[in-house]
Order: structure tokens, then sequence, then C-alpha cells
């Protein structure tokens, strides 16, 4: 069993070794590991997003995702948006805020549903480092 804290420490560690990470748009970095909270039937970008920079906090090719479970009660699009790195501490924090282009997700859910969603995603960065992450989502 996971150690709270532990699994997220390590995940920090292994994202600024690599210079991979995750990045949050518009909110603080401990909301992006909950649920997010979306409308019914309403097109929203999902504010955890993946990118990577080199050292000198260049954008590189943004991570591609795979669709690996699909949402029951809606769908996803994957696209491109530009979002402000965060690497917390490590050889990478200069970049810390940095923009660049970031692998985003977009959640709809079907018309007049509420209630909870997920999804699951492979993640593969350039380098060959692949993640899995599964995106929870409260329709209101």
């Amino acid at each position: 069993m996971p150690i709270p804290g532990l699994t997220v420490l390590a995940a920090a560690l292994l994202c600024s070794l690599l210079g991979g990470c995750v990045t949050t748009e518009g909110t603080a970095q401990g909301q992006s590991e909950g649920t997010e909270r979306v409308a019914s039937g309403k097109r929203t970008f999902l504010q955890k997003t993946f990118m990577t920079m080199d050292e000198r906090c260049r954008p590189i090719p943004r991570p591609k995702g795979v669709l690996t479970e699909p949402p029951r009660h809606g769908k996803v699009r994957l696209a491109t948006r530009k979002a402000a790195a965060e690497y917390g501490p490590g050889p990478f924090r200069h970049c810390n805020g940095r923009v660049g282009p970031s692998l985003a997700f977009e959640y709809t859910s079907k018309r007049g549903y509420r209630g909870a969603d997920s999804f699951l995603v492979r993640i593969r960065y350039n380098d060959g480092e692949i993640r899995y992450e599964r995106f929870e989502i409260t329709v209101d």
C-alpha cells in the first residue's frame, strides 16, 4: 500500500530528474490532485496538463497521450494548450512558471448527466518515459 505523500514526493523527484512535469492551469498545485468539477454538457478543459522543458527552460515537443479507458458518461478530446510549468524542488525548479505547449484534456459529459465520472490516459514523454494518469471528475 502506498504511503500518502511519499508517492507524490517520488513522482515529483522523478519528474524533476527527467524534465517532464504535470502542470495545472489557474489553480493551486494541491487542487490538481483531486476531483475536477465540470458543468453538465459543457466542454471543459481539465486543469491537469503535461509538458516537458530542457535545462534552459525551452519547451520540448509535448508528450503524446492515448485514452486507455474512456469515461462512461462523456467524451474526452486530447489537445495542445499553453500552460505554466510546475516542477517543484529539484534541478528544473528554475523553470517553474515558464509557459510552453502541454498535453491537455477537454471533457464533455452527456447532456443532463450529473455525478461522478473518470477516465485513464497513457502519457508518453519524448525520452520514452510512460505514465498512466486517472482523471476523476464530478459533473454538476
